[in-house]
């Protein structure tokens, strides 16, 4: 009866869990080398199983031949009396004898879970052999797509980078392979039309970066955690690319060219964007918390209700540049050029604004509590409208105050 109990925990524990190779492999590492199986670890639950199956089956029938023996040698058949009287207490287990009857339903309990166990390994033998052939499609399939991407023909390049983008999403195997195969193409094919007056990549740059950007473009259940890219793109020229609503959080794209680019709503977290060409890009409600932006140029663009809390953006251009609504909470605006910006009712509170050019800048309803403006050029701005607090510290000579 315990060996029963045992097998049938064992077995739940098989077929609930589907263990992988960390499951076993503790186990495996304290065998003999003699002892390993010489078969893979994900071939084991089935392997398991079928040996629980078998020694359920002979407990069975080991039951079965010596509740029958047990019977023969000591017990006497019941006379009809003794039958009626049994049928009167109204339980088919009566007309069995009672030494017998325990022996008999530990062998039919064998029987029945050694056929469970069996049955339950022929499954998972059969879901494994149709996950190792997907598998191996799979692989052909991304083999072929890469060797596409070589091709001449654009249309073939599309294809191939289509292909890619569904076994990515389908495949948690492909997809970080996938996003390291995108970056390198951008990397080698980001040379711009030869129409530059569309002012756009070629189309096969394009769908790469898209690719690049929603492979994971929702929280990853299997990570825990929402997914970034994470991709070396530095030094690459995309101007005019759209890339709104993308994540490329933590990508390197240090002194890339992303001027007119459109990452309205992107997920820019922890980017490292130093020295990057932003002049008039599309910022608007887009996600830079902790971003690096040293030296980046970002004239003329549009950061409207941006969120750059904590960005540093050490000497950086930002000349004429839309900040209005943006949260730019502790913000490192040191030396910043910040002339004729638009920062009305921007979030500036504990942001360093240690000499930085606010020339013309409009910061009506701006958020100044605890900035630090020391050394600040302010000249023609009026800072009288804007929130400011006993740990704000203005320049010398500010004016409208």
């Amino acid at each position: 009866m315990v060996v029963i109990v045992v097998i049938a925990t064992v077995a739940f524990y098989l077929l609930a869990g589907a263990p992988d190779s960390a499951w076993w492999r503790p186990i495996l590492d304290r065998l003999p080398r003699y002892m390993v199986p010489p078969y893979s670890t994900a071939d084991l639950p089935s392997v398991a199983l079928t040996t629980l199956a078998a020694v359920a089956l002979l407990i069975g029938v080991g039951c079965w031949f010596a509740g029958g023996l047990r019977q023969r040698r000591g017990l006497r058949p019941l006379v009809p009396g003794e039958i009626e009287a049994r049928l009167s207490e109204e339980s088919f287990d009566a007309l069995i004898p009672e030494p017998g009857t325990l022996l008999r339903r530990m062998s039919t309990w064998g029987l029945v879970l050694g056929l469970l166990l069996a049955a339950g390994g022929l499954v998972y033998a059969d879901a494994r052999s149709t996950r190792t052939s997907q598998q191996g499609e799979s692989a052909n399939r991304y083999t072929k797509a890469v060797e596409q991407l070589s091709s001449a023909k654009i249309e073939v390049r599309l294809d191939a980078i289509h292909t890619l983008r569904r076994l990515a999403r389908n495949s948690q195997r492909d997809r970080v392979t996938t996003v390291n195969v995108m970056a390198a193409y951008i990397r080698e094919h980001h040379s711009m039309s030869k129409l530059p007056s569309l002012g756009q990549p070629v189309t096969d740059v394009q769908m790469a970066l898209t690719v690049l950007g929603s492979v994971y473009d929702a929280p990853s259940i299997e990570l825990g955690h929402e997914w970034a890219c994470g991709c070396d793109l530095a030094h690459i020229r995309v101007p005019g690319a759209d890339l709104s609503g993308l994540n490329l959080g933590t990508a390197i794209l240090t002194q890339a060219d992303l001027s007119g680019t459109h990452l309205n709503g992107a997920n820019l977290a922890y980017t490292d964007l130093s020295g990057a060409n932003l002049h008039k890009a599309y910022l608007e409600h887009a996600d830079l918390p902790h971003a690096v932006l040293f030296m980046a140029d970002l004239s003329e663009a549009n950061l409207n209700a941006a969120d750059l809390r904590g960005v540093d953006l050490f000497k950086a251009d930002l000349t004429q540049a839309n900040l209005s609504w943006a949260n730019l909470s502790g913000v490192d605006l040191f030396s910043a050029n910040l002339r004729g910006a638009d920062l009305r009712h921007a979030n500036l509170s504990g942001a360093s604004l240690r000499g930085a050019d606010l020339r013309g800048a409009d910061l009506k309803d701006v958020n100044l509590k605890g900035a630090d403006l020391t050394g600040a050029n302010v000249t023609k701005t009026n800072l009288s409208a804007a929130e400011t607090d006993h740990e704000t510290k203005l320049p010398a000579e500010a004016p409208g105050m």
